[in-house]
């Protein structure tokens, strides 16, 4: 499932895998105590979403292109238009704009092995050099945004900066009345 696996610089096991979601290959970082069964588990989880869990993860993707319009028009002016329509039609075709480059998998507890996580991070049409990440875990949306190098999934004690929380399109933001 894993091609071309080696040991990177950074002491990171790095390989690629053919995602049935997104349609091509993506690299895999994991850390090197990380079993590869371990990891393949994840990458399984991750081609065969729940068509639901697939869908919350693509509105939140569309929340994320639709803040980033309204704050930098010109920066989507050459996205299709249809990008909207078509989402209302099928939302996974909001997809196509994501170039997913990596799936990252960082240390966690023996007793964490079987929750599965999405740490998926890469570009997206409309943000430039801002990026996407998307954090997830047990069919939990944890985080869609402006690209992050870690996104501690496993530290639930920890609370979200501001401007974190700001940026965050995993959940939609409460309007004021």
């Amino acid at each position: 499932m894993i091609k071309d696996l080696y040991e990177n610089e950074f002491s990171k096991m790095v390989g690629t895998f053919y995602s049935d979601v997104l349609g091509y290959d993506v690299e895999v970082w994991y850390d090197k105590n990380i079993s590869q069964e371990c990891v393949e588990k994840n990458i399984q989880y991750f081609n065969h979403l729940d068509n639901g869990f697939l869908e919350s993860i693509c509105i939140a993707i569309k929340r994320y292109y639709q803040a980033y319009n309204q704050i930098f028009p010109d920066l989507c002016d050459e996205i299709p238009e249809s990008i909207l329509a078509d989402f209302e039609e099928e939302p996974t075709s909001i997809l196509k704009y994501l170039s997913i480059g990596t799936y990252s998998l960082d240390e966690w507890n023996l007793i964490d092995t079987n929750i599965p996580v999405l740490h998926l991070s890469g570009g997206c049409a409309w943000s430039g050099d801002k990026g996407i990440t998307i954090a997830a875990k047990n069919n939990q949306l944890l985080y869609v945004g402006p690209w992050r190098a870690t996104c501690n999934i496993w530290n639930n004690s920890m609370k979200p900066s501001r401007l974190d929380e700001m940026f965050n399109y995993a959940t939609e933001l409460p309007t004021t009345p």
